[in-house]
């Protein structure tokens, strides 16, 4: 980081009254997400860096780590410093992403894959631990009735049908990659996920295409992106990408369900939550 960064000028990238809704909801223990700042750091008017401020020191130096391991990449903005609580990254400059373009099939492949490409490890399911924690999971979802009897236990069978030696990998992954976390690239015309406290490493890989999935990506750019991880040596990814639709699906339900009830006391629209499992029975 250059010595004269001190001296450069910072703005808020979140107009003001959006910084004071989320303070005063924050206050109000209605605000679920973490307490982080973002900033673009000037040098002569021109945005050179992006600085976003965590809540802990810890959160900023797990950013920074994955950040560093991950490695310069026209697809992640590139880690410049860490300081504290705070780490500086490069502005990258472009457009909001488009899911409809034309090519947005290319695009989120190339992007996507460049994080199930990094270095990984291989566990095979029944030693990762990741089956007993989904059956966890739904026994919550059937203790707040946010699901059925039935449901919950189809969905049991339907974990347990999956063979305890279907391989998994463990990697860099992008935890959420919804549309507004990504950039098409002003000089390259790439995909870049620009969100990077969403940044993971040791991530089961996979988990951010099957959340792209369930949000915005259509079959046609799923079907592309597995397509290219088999053709890459990706294919255990790919075999196992049932199971990792599945886990990641009850994770979020359980996840959303559990944020509402903690911060609003109660868990909000029980069925279109059961709906969302529901749909992976289709």
């Amino acid at each position: 980081m250059p010595a004269r960064l001190p001296a450069l000028t910072e703005r808020p990238v979140y107009p003001a009254m959006r910084r004071m809704r989320r303070a005063i909801l924050r206050r109000l223990g209605r605000w679920s997400r973490g307490a982080y700042d973002v900033r673009l750091v000037y040098d002569q008017g021109k945005p050179i860096y992006k600085k976003v401020v965590f809540n802990s020191n810890q959160q900023a130096r797990r950013v920074a780590g994955a950040l560093s391991a991950f490695g310069e990449s026209i697809h992640v903005p590139t880690l410049r410093h860490q300081a504290d609580n705070a780490i500086w990254v490069d502005y990258v400059a472009g457009h909001a992403f488009d899911p409809h373009a034309a090519d947005q099939p290319r695009g989120v492949a190339e992007c996507l894959t460049s994080f199930a490409l990094r270095p990984s490890r291989a566990v095979a399911l029944g030693e990762a631990g990741l089956v007993d924690e989904s059956h966890q999971r739904l026994a919550w979802l059937l203790d707040q009735a946010v699901i059925t009897p039935r449901l919950g236990e189809t969905l049991r069978a339907r974990l347990n049908g999956f063979d305890t030696d279907l391989m998994l990998r463990f990697g860099f992954d992008y935890a959420d990659p919804i549309a507004a976390n990504l950039l098409t690239r002003a000089d390259t015309g790439q995909v870049c996920a620009i969100d990077v406290k969403n940044v993971r490493q040791d991530a089961l890989v996979g988990l951010g295409v099957a959340k792209a999935h369930a949000r915005w990506l259509d079959d046609d750019g799923l079907n592309h992106i597995l397509a290219d991880w088999r053709s890459r040596g990706l294919a255990d990814v790919v075999a196992a990408f049932d199971f990792i639709r599945l886990y990641e699906r009850i994770e979020r339900v359980t996840r959303q369900a559990a944020t509402e009830k903690r911060s609003r006391g109660a868990i909000r629209k029980q069925s279109n939550k059961a709906n969302k499992l529901e749909a992976l029975l289709d």
